[in-house]
């Protein structure tokens, strides 16, 4: 009875870990277009996106960004740092 339970508690917890991982990753809508993924707060995400499309430098608080224009519109802007990806389109 002892083993069937250490048995039942590791897999619990291996499955309560496996759902925290799996919505970790999954893809956030921000609205207004901005994609997350890897847990980056929604306000901060279009923040940032914000600040790229003004300054259009390629390091914004600490994220690496590129874009891609139309004439003078943006179409495209992702951002990435360390497993994070903040992803914006019209």
């Amino acid at each position: 009875m002892g083993r069937f339970l250490v048995v039942a508690t590791v897999a619990a917890a291996f499955c309560v870990t496996a759902l925290l991982a799996v919505s970790a990753s999954a893809a956030v809508n921000c609205g207004g277009g901005v994609t997350v993924k890897g847990g980056t707060a929604c306000w901060k995400a279009r923040s940032i996106v914000k600040e790229f499309k003004r300054r259009q430098k390629t390091h914004v608080q600490g994220f690496d960004c590129s874009g891609s224009k139309s004439g003078r519109r943006w179409t495209e802007v992702t951002c990435t740092l360390q497993g994070k990806r903040i992803h914006w389109e019209p």
